[in-house]
């Protein structure tokens, strides 16, 4: 049989092959006599430590608010909350001349106010999904809304500690709304509550007497955007010509409370304006902007560093704390891999990290549900390239609670990148000190549905919730050492 092509069904069946005692006879099912494979397995210690997350890279699928301690640290997370809003392919309203709500605006240079086509009112809403961490649903927390003066551009590469009030983009005698929140809003119905289509959401009433940049004043922000569309339609043609001209976009800060911590998937700014339809009698229309994936979006992470430092210096254990929190960095024993196998072909590279259960059971924060695997000096281009696990150098798993590998976080074979690594090493050369180095980071994963039955990942992202545990290791682990464990194949002579 052609070597080549023994060697390539071998990899491919070993790969779905749990390492066992029967792993060592595998060879002499598939080959002829005179081409056996010898198998052998050998374990290896690899080492850890935690390390700091500084900042991450944040995009627009995820978006975060709110205020939590970490009851493992005593250390407060906030999250606060950037946004631009997308104009809809299309975007139309009725005919200036049907309008029938008249609201009154004052330009520059008039001595009176002159009433004009207007809106009845307006808001922004955040919707929220179900809280995270150690959410108290009735705890209250104070927001502030605030304009940007221009926005934030796309393709920019905006981390999360990015802060627009220290770049000077919050526009001075901009709108601004203060709000008073809390998970479960105590003023909606729980009849309205209980309805399959009611979605909790915060919402910021833009009502007041709002002044644009050339000192325009309307009644309020929703007046402003109509006699803007009515004035300019052609600023209304994509997102860059809205948030250029229109609506740069919004900052979402938390100025007091805490103990609440919410996703927020969805975002939209409405107006409602009275006019006349095709049958000419007078209704209410709404219009509205999203916030979606092809305008910016992104979450500014404030997270107390001291503490952060202190508990990336224990080395009984390591961390993965998120957002922007801590990392596990893994060092691989490449060269001991190698050592007397260097033509030997490495089958399998299997490791697991072990979490240690955490004593605090009351609003104890939940444990990372992705983990990717990503060599140390490629993280912030994995991200910024916007790159998907490929097996090679990079790779997710699953913290994993059901039985046989429960408790943790396998990567099931990571050959490839043991020998990416090895042939960095044998090329020669000014090696990284990083070069055999990978890092654990908590992330979160963007699903495409295929089927009915099947999803596929689209997107890998930074996990921006709430979520904390400890692993197994350190420089003084005091429980079983982590192994990685080798399956080597060479054929016999």
């Amino acid at each position: 049989m052609n070597k080549k092509l023994l060697t390539a069904m071998m990899l491919t069946a070993l790969s779905f092959a749990a390492c066992s005692d029967d792993t060592f006879d595998f060879g002499n099912t598939l080959t002829q006599e005179a081409d056996k494979l010898d198998i052998s397995a050998t374990d290896y210690q690899v080492t850890t430590r935690s390390v700091l997350a500084d900042s991450v890279l944040l995009r627009s699928s995820y978006c975060y608010l709110g205020r939590v301690k970490d009851p493992e640290t005593g250390a407060y997370v906030t999250s606060q909350l950037m946004t631009q809003f997308n104009v809809l392919d299309n975007y139309t309203l009725t005919s200036e001349s049907k309008v029938t709500s008249l609201r009154k605006i004052k330009r520059p240079g008039d001595a009176d106010y002159v009433d004009v086509a207007g809106a009845d009112s307006c808001q922004i809403e955040l919707y929220m999904n179900t809280p995270t961490g150690i959410t108290d649903t009735l705890a209250a927390l104070k927001v502030r809304l605030s304009e940007l003066s221009e926005p934030l551009e796309e393709g920019a590469k905006y981390y999360s500690n990015y802060d627009p009030v220290k770049e000077g983009k919050i526009r001075q005698g901009g709108l601004v709304v203060d709000k008073m929140v809390s998970y479960k809003d105590q003023t909606v119905a729980d009849s309205l509550r209980a309805k399959s289509t009611y979605y909790d959401c915060i919402v910021f009433k833009m009502n007041q007497p709002y002044t644009a940049k050339d000192g325009t004043v309307y009644n309020n922000y929703g007046t402003y955007l109509m006699q803007q569309y009515y004035r300019h339609p052609e600023y209304f043609k994509n997102p860059y010509t809205f948030t250029h001209n229109v609506c740069p976009g919004f900052y979402v800060a938390v100025s007091d409370g805490e103990d609440v911590y919410t996703e927020v998937p969805d975002m939209a700014l409405r107006f409602y304006y009275r006019g006349k339809n095709s049958k000419d009698s007078i209704v209410t229309f709404s219009s509205f902007f999203a916030g979606t994936e092809e305008v910016l979006q992104t979450t500014k992470i404030d997270n107390e560093k001291e503490i952060l430092e202190f508990m990336a210096t224990i080395d009984t254990c390591t961390y993965l704390k998120a957002p922007a929190g801590i990392y596990t960095e893994v060092t691989l024993p490449i060269e001991d891999i190698y050592w007397g196998h260097e033509n030997d072909s490495i089958m399998t590279a299997k490791v697991s990290f072990q979490r240690i259960n955490n004593p605090i059971k009351d609003n104890s924060l939940s444990v990372p549900p992705y983990v990717l695997m990503v060599p140390a000096d490629s993280l912030n281009s994995f991200f910024e390239m916007k790159r998907l696990a490929d097996n090679v150098l990079s790779y997710y798993t699953t913290y994993a609670v059901g039985s046989g590998s429960a408790n943790q976080y396998t990567f099931s074979n990571i050959s490839n990148l043991i020998k990416k690594m090895y042939d960095v090493k044998k090329a020669g050369g000014t090696l990284s000190p990083n070069w055999n180095k990978v890092l654990l980071v908590p992330v979160q994963l963007k699903w495409s549905s295929t089927s009915s039955t099947t999803a596929t990942v689209t997107g890998i992202e930074h996990y921006v919730g709430i979520a904390s545990t400890k692993l197994v290791g350190g420089s003084r682990n005091q429980h079983n050492p982590i192994n990685l464990n080798i399956v080597y194949g060479k054929f016999k002579q």
